[in-house]
């Protein structure tokens, strides 16, 4: 069983795993502004990104982009262009209350919560709240959820989010902080600004794909994606809707390549399992999780690598997101090493394929993820787990291999030949990228997340 371990108070791990309390813990780094800071000067004229990326003025993502400029008029807002941190300052502050984030909804339930709570489980003023935007949020949903009597209760809050979350209320929609991650990261992209979802130094390494809910390069001799990039937040697993079911979707080509891509029945009869890079299970709403089986999010895995290994990494990453209340920036990819983990020459990579399409067969899959928690430490741990068929089934076996699977960031790096957290002051590169122990478990002082470990065996 994977399990992560938040407490209340210091616990006793094995020094060995984890930072002593005496001792600043190495591999966690608590920098200005969060993770890092975007700039406010890197703008982009909207109608520059509309022709782009093909939105329309009736389009939602125009709607957003104009919203972060209205409502940026106190420093660079107004004038028709918009930043990445225009939309992130936007969408923490959200007025007008037209586009609700998961991180937002999340804030909004608690804020109502406590009131209610406060009052005795009363419903309360609509006005009563801390912030302009909390007020807005209570103000609709006592309108729109409620008996319009200018006070919320919980069930109001609830329902109103409900209708928001199934496109029913006009003026309102809501945009998973998954889907917002990939917006922003366009956004950065197009003004020339580092991004956590796009490594730097990756021309010419492959196509480059962006999805709604994530971004890829794509290895086209190979047929599979190098690596594929999204944002897992916590409020994003709590705010998915119950009815989001992998049964629901099915593998199909990348509607991007046509086709020219892979398809699902390049995968029949080869005995490799179609194995996902953005796990289906990290999708916050049905569309993300159609958009997770389109085949260029997919390699050839060896089938108890994929169901057993695989799937207990991806869950215990899952794991650690939601216990701690934070939100993670993931790469996942493959690689093709020798025995003496260099990379392997084209000739002498494995193939698969039901048809003429050779697809490469990885020897390796990798994991990176940069864990930011709710008090704005920064942690970062990287796993290079190996494909092979004999892979074991039983936790007791499992746990150890990807234990022994640990690896520093810097070394994915160099293997790739790409800078995967660019956006990071050097500083704290430094500090995260080189840092065996990351992996294994973390320790945070003046948190009530004492120490965390990531997989143990239970």
């Amino acid at each position: 069983m994977t399990t992560l371990r938040p407490t209340a108070r210091a616990s006793t791990p094995s020094p060995a795993t984890v930072a002593t309390a005496d001792a600043a813990p190495t591999n966690v780094v608590a920098p200005k502004g969060g993770s890092w800071n975007r700039s406010t000067a890197r703008e982009v004229p909207i109608a520059e990104l509309q022709a782009k990326f093909g939105w329309t003025e009736q389009s939602w993502e125009t709607g957003l982009l104009k919203a972060a400029d209205a409502a940026g008029t106190k420093t660079r807002g107004g004038n028709g262009q918009v930043s990445a941190a225009e939309i992130q300052a936007y969408l923490s502050a959200p007025t007008d209350g037209k586009y609700l984030t998961s991180t937002a909804l999340q804030q909004g339930r608690s804020a109502v919560e406590a009131k209610v709570a406060k009052g005795g489980g009363t419903p309360v003023d609509v006005d009563a709240f801390d912030t302009k935007w909390q007020d807005g949020l209570a103000k609709r949903a006592d309108l729109l959820g409620g008996n319009s009597d200018g006070k919320v209760s919980q069930d109001e809050l609830a329902a109103y989010i409900q209708k928001s979350k199934a496109n029913q209320v006009d003026g309102t929609r809501w945009v998973p902080d998954q889907q917002m991650a990939v917006i922003q990261s366009r956004v950065a992209e197009s003004a020339g600004e580092v991004d956590p979802l796009r490594p730097t130094g990756g021309d010419g390494k492959g196509m480059e794909l962006v999805k709604q809910y994530s971004r890829l390069t794509l290895d086209e001799g190979k047929n599979l994606p190098t690596f594929v990039s999204y944002m897992l937040s916590a409020a994003d697993i709590k705010e998915t809707p119950a009815e989001v079911n992998r049964t629901k979707s099915s593998f199909v080509r990348d509607p991007l390549l046509g086709a020219n891509g892979v398809s699902d029945s390049d995968y029949d009869h080869t005995g490799f399992d179609r194995g996902h890079m953005k796990p289906a299970d990290d999708s916050p709403n049905q569309e993300a999780m159609n958009e997770s089986h389109q085949m260029t999010n997919i390699a050839p895995q060896y089938g108890n690598h994929n169901q057993q290994v695989w799937k207990t990494l991806e869950q215990a990453v899952t794991g650690l997101v939601k216990e701690t209340g934070g939100k993670a920036h993931i790469m996942t990819g493959n690689l093709f090493l020798d025995a003496d983990g260099k990379p392997l020459p084209q000739e002498s990579v494995q193939t698969t394929g039901a048809k003429d399409r050779k697809i490469g067969v990885p020897t390796h899959n990798f994991k990176t993820v940069l864990l930011e928690l709710p008090n704005g430490n920064v942690t970062m741990f990287a796993y290079m787990v190996p494909n092979v068929k004999d892979g074991p089934s039983k936790k007791d076996a499992i746990i150890p291999l990807l234990e022994s699977s640990r690896v520093p960031v810097d070394q994915l790096e160099k293997l790739l030949g790409q800078d995967l957290y660019a956006q990071l002051p050097k500083s704290v590169q430094a500090k995260l990228e080189k840092d065996t122990s990351a992996p294994g478990a973390f320790q945070l002082q003046g948190s009530k997340y004492e120490s965390a470990t990531l997989l143990t065996k239970r």
